[in-house]
């Protein structure tokens, strides 16, 4: 009884190593393939990578000892006569949690890395353009300074947390934009307006939050599809009619462009 019990312990312990090491060598993948930073600040990028190689060294001599010493252990001992009535016990199955994460690491494996889309967008609309969101040139003072400078250098965040310091419309009326973003188009915009969006992390894409601006370009799902990433120029307009932003970009070029390196902005 108690040699069935070891065997099942170090059979549990090797497939929790096993599932970590699968983790460890995922995440190391990411990170030498560039596409860690779909999932995590690029701040947290070197502590991740230490960890897990850590992990991974931990791990795998824990489950080469742990291999070893199953396989090393005595069966002819005393400890491997077991009761009359052990012989109808069930052979140890891996437990649900571990199955579970073992099923999860191995559909990453196979699924391609992406980065969030406007379906992402959509269901976090309750913070879209929310606050918190932090732009990469600085403070909020530092992105209104350079309203008396070059607009062309703020990015969708920068945009985003000067609209929250400044919610006066002529504030933005001809400021000239220069932007990159993916397509979006929330479900209640109208027809003739998407979002050049992008998401702000602060920690992992758990707690991305989408931002956007307004462009005004009637047909654009002609030639734009949700996701497209782009890049637009132009100026901020009032708008009119059923259009609820107070200011929106009128393009001057809307250009198809790759997928930044860091997709999202900090």
């Amino acid at each position: 009884m108690r040699f069935r019990a070891l065997v099942n312990a170090r059979a549990v312990s090797l497939t929790t190593y096993f599932a970590i090491l699968l983790f460890n060598v995922y995440t190391l993948s990411l990170y030498f393939n560039g596409q860690l930073t779909l999932y995590i600040h690029p701040r947290y990028v070197l502590f991740t990578v230490a960890l897990n190689a850590v992990s991974l060294a931990a791990c795998g001599v824990g489950f080469m000892l742990t291999a070893w010493r199953t396989v090393e252990s005595p069966s002819g001992s005393d400890n491997t006569i077991a009761d009359p009535g052990t012989a109808s016990l069930a052979p140890w199955r891996p437990s649900l949690t571990v199955l579970v994460a073992v099923c999860v690491l191995l559909a990453a494996y196979v699924l391609p890395a992406r980065t969030l889309s406007s379906e992402t967008a959509d269901q976090r609309s309750a913070n879209f353009n929310s606050a918190q969101a932090r732009p990469s040139a600085g403070g909020a003072g530092d992105t209104l300074t350079l309203f008396g400078a070059d607009t062309t250098r703020l990015t969708v965040a920068d945009w985003v947390m000067a609209f929250n310091a400044r919610a006066t419309p002529d504030s933005y009326v001809g400021k000239e934009a220069d932007v990159v973003g993916f397509v979006f188009h929330p479900e209640d915009a109208p027809e003739a307006v998407f979002y050049v969006s992008r998401f702000s992390v602060t920690c992992c894409a758990v707690d991305a939050r989408p931002l956007g601006l307004p462009v005004y370009s009637p047909g654009w799902q002609e030639e734009f599809g949700e996701d497209s990433w782009v890049r637009v120029t132009g100026a901020f307009t009032e708008t009119e009619g059923d259009i609820p932003e107070p200011v929106i970009v009128a393009p001057e070029s809307i250009e198809l462009t790759e997928q930044p390196a860091n997709p999202y902005v900090n």
